[in-house]
């Protein structure tokens, strides 16, 4: 027979394996995730489905007879991740969201939408109907969204969601979207876009600039996205590196752009230009 100490021992290690693993299923994510979970955070929800037809959204979100309608979006079929963490007590969600954008933003990627608070919208369309979560929903003021395309091998198009709740929960939500076929439709930021990022991160990266391009779409839109930022803003004030830089800040002067406002930085880099506040 066993003993009693023994037998209390068994059930011990017993209890801490299902312990364990009820701990590794709770923070368990797809290998695929391109991003890093916040320390400790536990899935609250996960799903993973292949050949879906989804939409990306990448603008403002409102109702339009009783049905969700987007200012800009990307639809198209491929596999979809999406996964939604609640965040360890102590922790806010801007501290969640930022953790996870700088994981986006330090890959190639191409920045298409980012909002905060109230500008966002509706808390309740983004958690019950764009993301299908309710537990997502809260003040609107406590929300942020920021839609971005990774630009490696395969392509993917990564949307976060953070929200704090009323009753002080934390949640991160995020849709990881890999297209079937890569998407080839220009998509740029909008305006308002461009300038939060401006001001929160201090600096852009745009290598499809080429002022020299017999076709000229892109710089025109860029230029065109740049001057209606700066205008929505007058006191922010920039500088432009890159050895195309002199003829794309001379591009904003011809848009209207006051020469105290933008100025002329390194040669560096040699494709594309950076632009950053000052």
């Amino acid at each position: 027979m066993l003993s009693r100490s023994r037998l209390a021992l068994m059930v011990y290690g017993v209890g801490l394996s299902l312990a364990t693993a009820s701990i590794q299923a709770a923070t368990a994510v797809p290998e695929e995730l391109v991003i890093e979970p916040y320390p400790r955070a536990q899935v609250a929800k996960l799903r993973t489905v292949e050949d879906i037809e989804h939409a990306v959204v990448i603008g403002g979100i409102r109702r339009i007879n009783n049905q969700l309608r987007a200012e800009r979006e990307v639809r198209t079929t491929g596999d979809l991740i999406r996964v939604s963490w609640q965040i360890p007590e102590g922790h806010d969600s801007a501290e969640a969201f930022k953790h996870a954008k700088q994981q986006l933003l330090a890959r190639d990627h191409a920045m298409l939408f980012f909002c905060e608070g109230r500008e966002c919208g509706s808390s309740s369309l983004w958690a019950n109907q764009v993301l299908e979560f309710s537990r997502l929903y809260g003040p609107e003021e406590a929300q942020a969204y920021l839609a971005v395309r990774l630009d490696d091998e395969p392509q993917r198009f990564v949307s976060l969601y953070a929200i704090t709740r009323g009753n002080r929960e934390v949640y991160l939500h995020l849709d990881q979207f890999t297209p079937t076929e890569p998407v080839t439709e220009r998509l740029y930021p909008t305006p308002s876009t461009l300038l939060k990022v401006l001001r929160k991160d201090g600096s852009v990266s745009v290598p499809s600039v080429d002022m020299a391009a017999a076709d000229t779409d892109v710089t025109d839109s860029w230029l065109r996205i740049l001057n209606r930022a700066l205008r929505s803003d007058t006191q922010v004030r920039i500088v432009v590196h890159g050895a195309q830089a002199p003829a794309f800040v001379q591009g904003l002067k011809d848009l209207g752009v006051r020469p105290q406002r933008v100025e002329v930085g390194e040669p560096a880099p040699e494709n594309g230009i950076l632009i950053v506040r000052l």
